[in-house]
């Protein structure tokens, strides 16, 4: 922990300049020093959402996203994100919702309201996709959670 010799604000030992006034630990003043509140806002570039290379997953070796398919709802997102990750191991590109929306409505039970998270695929990997997912399903019946 330091304090700055200009104008005595607290700094931890992170900081090497002074966030309230610029001064650095060694007492040296930025002259070009603006606080947060005095700066302009940074303008982002609007973003064009109609174009589809606006967004890209790694999943997909940085393409722009395709159309993707669900394939499988999960019972969690964790397990989704889990899905995704085996897939994608077995050379089936594949993305996991971030959210539950069965969680967001209130229900407990994906798979009796139908909006649990979803893996995704394209449409090109669905057959290879489904068939790794029943051979999970096949699994997890045979080897129930501890």
């Amino acid at each position: 922990m330091w304090a700055c010799l200009k104008c005595q604000s607290k700094m931890s030992d992170d900081f090497e300049v002074c966030w309230s006034c610029g001064t650095s630990i060694d007492g040296v003043e930025d002259p070009d020093f603006v606080t947060a509140d005095d700066a302009d806002p940074i303008e982002d570039p609007p973003l064009d959402l109609d174009s589809k290379d606006v967004f890209v997953a790694d999943e997909f070796g940085g393409e722009p996203f395709p159309d993707l398919v669900p394939c499988y709802m999960a019972q969690s997102v964790i397990e989704a994100k889990f899905l995704a990750d085996r897939l994608t191991e077995q050379g089936i590109p594949a993305l996991a919702d971030k959210h539950d929306l069965n969680l967001m409505l209130g229900g407990w039970k994906p798979e009796l309201w139908n909006n649990g998270p979803c893996v995704r695929v394209r449409p090109e990997d669905l057959e290879r996709a489904a068939a790794w997912l029943r051979e999970y399903q096949d699994y997890r019946k045979t080897n129930p959670p501890r």
